[in-house]
């Protein structure tokens, strides 16, 4: 009886693990920022611009809280987080516009690039991308507990020596607390648009706002009122001697 010849049993190659939707929006470079300004409320001039990201116009993944989403879910925040950073600076670099520009980041996040690079190497980095340190100002926002407060305190020491400036958002909001107020003495504080909208309605965020004016006063930081949507609520806030705003 002829031997049948030996077949070789062969298996498919397993596919390659597909890239996560912001996984691929990152690779691509997709994010890019649109710039909203944050207005001096006495004369309505142009104090400064807040850059907020966007993906692709007409993705699942063009809003930020999308992004966000997505970035906690493919456990991408600091990739995230530092596409962000880069895409707003080149961006705005390119633009060479004038006035101060408000850059939003986590605490954790700051810490880690300035471990990461150090103050020399993160100031090259911003001018690298035609971006003077002195008219940035960190936006910290906080969606997560930060990790080591002292240390944070000691990076904004630094950056701050180098002439950044910064700010925390969405005060009243989340982890944004009094002790990160308090510790770090930002320049800028945004009360959250909880306390501002429909303000000129309620007497209570009237008397939120005022308390906020005498710890602003105490720790030397200026006001931005996050959230105007009226001419209501902006004529009592510019009533009340709020500096600044942003619809």
């Amino acid at each position: 009886m002829q031997a049948q010849p030996l077949r070789l049993v062969t298996r498919d190659a397993p596919p390659a693990t597909a890239l996560g939707p912001l996984q691929q929006v990152l690779q691509n470079g997709s994010l890019y920022p649109v710039f909203q300004p944050i207005v001096n409320l006495a004369d309505a001039s142009i104090h400064a611009h807040e850059a907020l990201i966007r993906g692709p116009a007409g993705s699942p993944l063009h809003t930020p809280d999308c992004l966000l989403r997505a970035a906690a879910q493919e456990d991408l925040r600091y990739e995230f987080e530092n596409a962000c950073v880069v895409s707003t600076l080149r961006h705005w670099g390119h633009m060479r516009s004038g006035g101060r520009l408000f850059v939003n980041i986590s605490a954790n996040a700051l810490v880690r690039v300035f471990n990461l690079r150090g103050r020399e190497g993160l100031l090259r980095w911003i001018l690298d991308l035609r971006v003077m340190p002195r008219t940035l100002v960190l936006e910290i926002t906080e969606h997560e507990r930060v990790d080591s407060m002292d240390r944070l305190a000691e990076v904004v020491q630094e950056i701050r020596s180098a002439g950044v400036s910064l700010a925390l958002d969405d005060f009243g909001d989340g982890h944004s607390s009094l002790r990160l107020w308090s510790q770090l003495k930002p320049e800028i504080v945004k009360i959250d648009k909880y306390f501002t909208r429909n303000i000129s309605a309620h007497g209570d965020k009237l008397k939120t706002i005022q308390a906020l004016q005498q710890i602003a006063t105490i720790f030397g930081s200026s006001l931005v009122a996050e959230g105007i949507e009226t001419a209501e609520d902006l004529r009592v806030l510019r009533d009340l001697g709020i500096e600044y705003g942003q619809g």
